[in-house]
């Protein structure tokens, strides 16, 4: 996938960390049936895209929305374009349950992977971060930087919250 300048310069972004929040977001999205924490910051959300308070200020979403994520889509075009599909699937699959809702972890999360190219298992197993998430929140405190997720990493966390080593 190539990046326009906007997404660069989110990851970039050390000022706002919105590349760190964009992850927080997501670590949520994938945690929230475990985690009160996670549950709670989800509950506030109102915007349809997840891309608003209280992960994001109103700026900070707008400039999100507006990222390009290839030659022809934004961030927010993506988000649309992918949830009407399944929306459309759903409606032929769902005719008899009449259950149409939109779910956060199944719908919006991969979406949101897929298009910043951030792979879940990266995220999971990377305990620095979530140990930074723990300990922060989605404001990292004056002169702590976070540098990305690391790849290379030997644990995670399992789904009991014990660390476990890689294979």
């Amino acid at each position: 996938m190539h990046y326009s300048l906007a997404l660069t310069a989110i990851k970039a972004d050390s000022e706002s960390h919105l590349w760190y929040k964009l992850h927080v977001l997501l670590y949520d999205l994938r945690h929230f049936e475990r985690s009160n924490i996670s549950l709670s910051r989800l509950g506030l959300i109102i915007d349809p895209s997840y891309l608003g308070a209280p992960y994001f200020s109103q700026n900070e979403a707008e400039k999100l929305k507006r990222a390009r994520i290839d030659a022809d889509h934004t961030l927010s075009a993506v988000i649309e374009e992918t949830l009407n599909e399944r929306l459309n699937r759903r409606m032929k699959k769902r005719v008899e349950s009449g259950d149409y809702r939109v779910c956060a972890a199944h719908d919006i999360a991969p979406i949101l992977e897929r298009a910043l190219s951030i792979k879940p298992k990266d995220l999971e197993r990377d305990q620095a971060f979530v140990d930074m998430m723990l300990e922060h929140g989605l404001t990292l405190k004056p002169g702590v930087k976070w540098t990305g997720l690391d790849k290379q990493r030997k644990t995670f966390v399992n789904k009991n919250g014990k660390k476990k080593g890689r294979k």
